[in-house]
């Protein structure tokens, strides 16, 4: 439609009618207004994959590298591809917006959604996601840009007051949603949970009116996170226009009073009823009739090359750390039998937790991988677990159950008497359950409900198995008809996003293959709120000494490749991580194996760094971060040599926590979270007070190294022209990095960096070829922020750029 279109059918909409396309109508949908021929138009999440409208028991989908991980390419181009299979996933799944990408910056380590972010570097997370959001929105859908902003770590998430100072917001936190803004031409942008500097995010005038709609432009649909939005006047007058999710609690009947009463200007709620109507018109989802069926798309041969792409995206994130007496690559023909050790060996992590979670259509874990690609070489490959690492139980084995059926009742009550008849009885994957809405799909605004799983549990391992129950809502959990767990009195926390009860665990003895039945009875009161669900978990009795196992298995192995790191428990949306270690006895784990093997490889499978008090100790260290469903292809690619390791680190790697820049006022107190490193965050702290990390920034190696031998400006000096060698025999990679750093006198604040990244490329570099390419700046590098002016200035002083491979590799200078 053209504009005059989309006035015109905003102005033959009555008030009320304008009013409730500003709020959800549901938990993925927007409210559709039959008379007028405006349909409903879905929405999904996310960042790793387009889910659809169910947590965990939808159409499956192809499950792509975390935001770290394609941040680790370097590689916006590569990332544009990715991005495009995720507009076509999106379609697949009836919907027109996802949910992603996420941008806001790794400001600590130990953030809990940082996997879903990209960098602690604001010009690197700015390129990465103007590829996404270009890439995704090529295929007629919009790319949702999120937090809006200052939303850095799960800390009290849902109310910390982000202080973060005008000069840190415009040079640092904003940089990559202007980005996307003004380059990518982003369609919608979500605001956070957080306050900033006072204001809800979602109540800005400061951020939404002035500076995103004002200064840059954007026209777009602004919309709250879900359940982010706390005002009815406040919201509309700082130009948020789509309340989510639905049904409506801020808007509806109290904003038509707040316009009758004058509190609200009737021309705000237009404005955004043009701007919803507008997205609609650009997705194509005013002529669609509506959301379709959620498919999981049919296998042929653009899902078999989409499944491909997440395999060479996976391979080159990772980021070789360490490779002594160049073990890596394995050369197979030297090789006799590998021993795949660790907690993540067999079963890879391959995404983080929370809104980011999808269905995969499939999944290569490492272990299985790296047997199929090695035993035609005649290579044995054996394995050992070595340790456990969950913060919880595992999630209960749908191969150990019968079917699972669950019936759901109008009344919790219904529960307690037999002769109840539910409303629905279902099939379900899995003992994971998250309903956002009223499961029996009743017109209900606050459903109550019963509903009762059942399914028989035949244990493999006999002995004393543990079993628990996470819930919203209190929960029963019965085994051979006892009841073992009522959790009606546990905790709130640690479960479902944060809102749910703490898991409650107990042992039962149970005999290997013998059957017993398993209830799980769920009570869902009329309490408001809108999520309810469960989780069943299970752990086998432990058999033998796990460490002992994995040395043993490593002494008797050529090569021993160590598999450990993070999973959903300790990355999630809801919580942070408490250290950098890795969690459980991962770390004497190794010191084990590698004291037992003739050669040690260990992989890092985490979304975000974590200490390596062993690094000495083992020959190679590979950072694999979270990198989709081909997982185990994607690393057998690259340990294997098929693939040249390319990947280079977004982030600082710190030998310990206290070594990071807002360690001394993190997490925040008071309800506040105070950014007094200010724009010293990642290298440019490290860099500034001169503190050594563990990896810096940029850092990655290969199996050929090409090394920078010159540089020169282009014509206009809006570039460089470096000069990479590769003198080795085999075809490599080098990304080449240009960090701009002031030199001589000035009076510059206690904030200012020593030096920061204003461009980079990544070069394919021909065995035994020198390779001359351009490098575009950034052309902010040499302007700051004038909190006086309120804009870009040109800096005071004289600047160099420092070229090279990593933020403290940079041999190469040319003066500004």
């Amino acid at each position: 439609m053209t504009e005059t279109e989309l006035e015109r059918l905003a102005n033959s909409l009555t008030l009320a009618e304008q009013v409730s396309l500003l709020a959800g109508r549901d938990m993925w949908h927007t409210v559709a207004i039959e008379r007028a021929g405006i349909p409903a138009m879905r929405v999904t999440d996310g960042p790793t994959g387009a889910r659809g409208t169910e947590f965990g028991t939808g159409p499956a989908s192809i499950n792509v590298p975390c935001g770290t991980s394609l941040a680790a390419t370097w590689n916006p181009v590569l990332v544009e591809e990715v991005g495009a299979l995720l507009g076509r996933e999106t379609r697949a799944k009836g919907a027109r917006v996802l949910l992603a990408p996420t941008v806001n910056l790794h400001r600590t380590p130990i953030g809990g959604r940082n996997f879903e972010c990209m960098s602690e570097d604001p010009y690197l997370t700015a390129r990465t996601a103007v590829g996404y959001v270009r890439g995704l929105q090529s295929q007629g859908v919009a790319s949702c840009i999120k937090h809006f902003v200052g939303n850095d770590t799960e800390f009290e998430r849902m109310s910390i007051d982000s202080r973060i100072d005008e000069r840190t917001l415009r040079e640092t936190y904003l940089v990559p949603f202007e980005a996307a803004v003004t380059e990518a031409g982003v369609m919608a942008v979500m605001t956070g949970y957080n306050r900033i500097n006072g204001p809800w995010a979602a109540d800005s005038v400061g951020l939404i009116n002035e500076v995103l709609r004002g200064e840059w432009g954007f026209d777009g649909v602004v919309m709250s996170d879900w359940f982010g939005m706390h005002s009815t006047v406040e919201a509309v007058v700082a130009g948020l226009d789509l309340e989510m999710p639905g049904p409506t609690r801020f808007r509806g009947q109290q904003l038509v009073d707040a316009i009758e009463s004058g509190d609200v200007d009737a021309a705000l709620v237009r404005r955004s009823a043009v701007s919803l109507l507008r997205l609609m018109s650009r997705v194509g989802a005013l002529d669609d009739g509506g959301p379709g069926d959620e498919t999981t798309r049919s296998l042929g041969a653009d899902v078999d090359a989409d499944v491909a792409l997440v395999r060479r995206a996976g391979a080159a994130g990772m980021v070789l750390l360490r490779n002594q007496t160049v073990t890596l690559p394995l050369d197979t023909s030297l090789i006799g039998s590998i021993a795949m050790i660790g907690p993540n060996a067999a079963i890879g992590q391959i995404m983080g937790g929370g809104s980011a979670h999808v269905v995969p259509t499939s999944i290569a874990n490492p272990l299985a991988s790296m047997q199929a690609r090695v035993s035609e070489l005649g290579i044995e490959v054996v394995h050992a677990r070595g340790c456990n690492i969950n913060k919880r139980l595992p999630e209960l084995d749908p191969s150990l159950c019968g079917p699972i059926e669950i019936a759901f009742y109008a009344d919790p009550d219904q529960l307690d008497d037999a002769q109840a008849i539910p409303l629905l009885v279902t099939e379900s994957p899995s003992a994971h359950m998250i309903w956002i809405d009223d499961p029996t799909s009743r017109d209900n605004v606050d459903p109550r409900f019963g509903a009762r799983l059942t399914t028989t549990f035949t244990p493999d391992v006999s002995g004393s198995w543990q079993f628990s129950i996470e819930s919203v809502t209190p929960t029963r959990l019965l085994i051979d008809g006892v009841v073992q767990i009522d959790n009606e009195s546990a905790p709130a926390g640690g479960s479902f996003f944060g809102i749910g009860k703490a898991e409650s665990r107990v042992s039962v003895e149970l005999d290997a293959g013998v059957p017993c039945p398993l209830v799980v009875e769920v009570r869902r009161p009329r309490i408001g709120l809108a999520m309810s669900g469960f989780n069943v978990r299970a752990q086998a009795p432990v058999i033998g000494d796990l460490l002992s196992d994995a040395v043993r298995v490593a002494a008797s192995a050529d090569v021993s490749i160590v598999v450990v790191g993070t999973n959903d428990d300790w990355e999630c949306e809801g919580w942070d991580r408490t250290t950098l270690d890795l969690p459980g006895e991962q770390d004497e784990l190794i010191r084990r194996v590698a004291a037992a093997s003739r050669r040690t490889v260990v992989v890092v499978n985490a979304g975000s760094p974590v200490t390596m008090p062993w690094l000495d100790d083992v020959d190679a260290v590979l950072m694999a971060w979270f990198p989709g469903q081909q997982m185990g292809e994607s690393l057998a690619d690259v340990l294997l040599g098929v693939i040249e390791p390319q990947g280079r680190l977004p982030v600082t790697f710190p030998a310990r926590l206290e070594d990071t820049p807002a360690f001394e006022h993190y997490p925040g107190r008071d309800g506040v979270a105070e950014y007094r490193e200010g724009r010293l965050i990642g290298y440019k702290w490290y860099d500034t007070v001169g503190r050594e990390p563990l990896f810096p920034f940029g850092f990655g190696l290969g199996y050929t190294n090409p090394v920078v031998v010159g540089a020169t400006f282009g014509d206009d000096r809006s570039t460089v022209d470096v000069t990479v060698s590769n003198e080795s025999d085999r075809d490599g990679v080098q990304v080449v990095q240009v960090y701009v750093a002031p030199t001589g006198p000035s009076e510059r604040r206690g904030d200012e960096p020593v030096q920061r990244l204003v461009g980079f490329a990544r070069l394919d570099m021909p065995a035994g070829q020198t390779v001359t390419a351009p490098i575009t700046l950034d052309p902010r590098a040499t302007m700051t922020w004038s909190v006086e002016d309120h804009a870009w200035v040109a800096a005071d002083g004289r600047f160099e750029l420092r070229i090279g491979t990593s933020s403290r590799d940079t041999p190469i200078r040319l003066a500004l």
